[in-house]
């Protein structure tokens, strides 16, 4: 339409030109968006290792797949077993260490 329009003499050719962008991406930019996903995966690590830390030290017993409660409704001596959540160490495995405590002769004892 403009080059027609300049064709004409209806516009000065300079005025006949078209506005175009090109369009791209910084290197920097593609930093930014990586390093956010980075920091991201290292909030989810962390976070989430610091709540088990939490839960584990409120609990007083042994961390398990399965917790146990009693159903109130249920004959005597009958217990429901429930599922818990997906932990740090379900996700995480790989970066947790299994260290066996050994027991004193006096913690067997007791």
């Amino acid at each position: 339409l403009f080059s027609s329009l300049s064709y004409f003499g209806i516009l000065e050719e300079r005025y006949a030109k078209c506005f175009r962008i090109e369009a791209y991406v910084e290197l920097g930019s593609w930093l930014l968006v990586t390093s956010s996903l980075l920091l991201m995966l290292q909030f989810h690590f962390v976070s989430s290792a610091a709540k088990q830390l939490i839960d584990d030290e409120k609990s007083n017993s042994e961390s398990s797949k399965l917790d146990i409660e009693e159903v109130p409704s249920a004959a005597e001596g009958q217990k429901a077993v429930t599922s818990i959540n997906p932990r740090f160490t379900d996700y995480y495995s790989f970066a947790v260490v299994k260290v066996q405590k050994r027991l004193s002769q006096d913690e067997v004892e007791l």
